[in-house]
């Protein structure tokens, strides 16, 4: 059942910027996030009541929720739904993949984790190839590979936080509790920059919303979370590094994408990098 729900993890996950590219056509990528993450926070809250468990957090680790939400769905996912719009899919998906290197880094800056040759090495390979699959390395930066790395760069933040939460907290409830806080603040922000935020121009794309919200944003975190249970944290992770590589195939058969040289060896050095400083797993 481990192997089972990695591949479907990995499946779903790998889809989530090839399958709402073509929405970004009809509605704004913030709203599209706004509402996969309420069908997301439905399916998890439902599983929640039939599990009946009972919750009691102190003000402290509330805080700690309400700040992961705002990183993960108002932050980095807004971030990520903005890349996917104005790149192609497999160059957003590789560079938001890329966030092990991020966290290297900013746990290294905090002191919060040893640095070793080995994440040294790590940095190294994954930063070239980020270099690489960017365009830095032609001086030159696009809108949507400027939101990829403010989206892996949040999320990395996001990881950093959840390693301490999900330690003495529920999965799920993390994922509950933390996705409501950022549906509000992104509701907020909705509101306050006067941003339409009916679902109404999800109908002409509805199977795809639904797979988007129910699958990758409720089912998909079920069974991600069901596979760090049944093989570890450390293999289940390995879905994040295997991704890209799923999500470029995708993007090739279904958006028609085409992909340089170039791309393919930034991305070859930028799973390699991540490999290296996630840790000896």
């Amino acid at each position: 059942m481990g192997i089972l729900n990695f591949i479907v993890t990995l499946l779903l996950f790998a889809a989530m910027e090839v399958v709402s590219k073509p929405l970004m056509g009809s509605i704004d990528p913030l709203v599209l996030t706004f509402w996969r993450f309420v069908c997301g926070i439905t399916v998890l809250g439902i599983i929640m009541l039939i599990r009946q468990k009972k919750v009691k957090l102190s003000r402290g680790k509330v805080s700690v929720l309400a700040l992961m939400g705002i990183l993960n769905t108002f932050m980095s996912m807004s971030f990520l739904q903005l890349a996917v719009k104005h790149t192609e899919a497999s160059r957003a998906a590789t560079i938001f993949c890329s966030n092990p290197v991020f966290v290297a880094i900013i746990a290294a800056i905090l002191c919060w984790e040893k640095f070793t040759k080995r994440k040294g090495f790590g940095l190294v390979l994954g930063i070239s190839g980020l270099v690489i699959v960017t365009g830095m390395h032609t001086m030159s930066l696009d809108t949507g590979t400027f939101y990829a790395l403010l989206a892996s760069i949040t999320f990395a933040v996001y990881i950093l936080l959840g390693r301490k939460a999900s330690l003495t907290i529920d999965p799920i409830t993390v994922n509950v509790i933390s996705f409501a806080f950022g549906l509000a603040a992104l509701a907020v922000w909705l509101i306050a920059k006067d941003v339409p935020m009916s679902p109404a121009p999800l109908k002409s794309g509805l199977p795809s919303f639904l797979f988007l919200g129910i699958g990758v944003s409720g089912l998909g975190y079920v069974t991600f979370i069901t596979a760090i249970r049944k093989l570890g944290a450390g293999k289940a992770s390995t879905v994040f590094l295997l991704k890209p590589a799923v999500a470029t195939v995708l993007a090739i058969l279904f958006l028609h994408e085409t992909v340089t040289v170039h791309f393919m060896i930034g991305l070859l050095l930028a799973g390699a990098g991540s490999y290296l400083v996630a840790g000896k797993r």
